[in-house]
């Protein structure tokens, strides 16, 4: 029960920031943003986050366990963002693969992702504590 309460607080923490950043600072360019747009654009953001967090993030901050380098998991916490926003565009868009349209015109959405990743990465290892998989024996009558 831990783990979903912690999941749905991420999603919903990191999305709703992530919605904020997109409305303060991308839709201005975009155009008028209607109020009655806001409940379905706040609900595409997280589920995008929590897509991003449960397929992309999570994986990785699983497999940097395995290593026991301090700063590898917020390394790639903080790669996982642009690299789920490069892995969307090809499977999801029909744009030929070129920088102008996989880095230049998605910007905002690299460095939004690439926050959200290394915020989820500092959340994930803080929750998930060391790895202490060694438990040696008690030694008997030692007092």
């Amino acid at each position: 029960m831990k783990i979903i309460a912690f999941y749905l607080k991420q999603i919903i923490l990191l999305g709703t920031a992530g919605f904020a950043a997109f409305l303060f600072f991308a839709w201005w360019q975009v155009g008028v943003f209607l109020a009655s747009d806001t409940p379905q654009a706040w609900l595409l953001a997280l589920v995008l986050v929590a897509v991003f967090i449960i397929l992309v993030a999570t994986p990785l901050q699983l497999l940097c366990r395995v290593s026991s380098a301090k700063l590898l998991p917020y390394l790639i916490g903080a790669a996982s963002g642009p690299i789920a926003v490069l892995l969307a565009l090809l499977f999801f868009s029909r744009y030929p693969v070129g920088f102008e349209w996989y880095v230049s015109r998605v910007l905002f959405f690299h460095i939004v992702f690439f926050l959200i990743g290394l915020l989820f990465s500092l959340a994930f290892q803080r929750w998930a504590g060391p790895n202490n998989s060694f438990k040696p024996t008690p030694l008997r009558d030692a007092a």
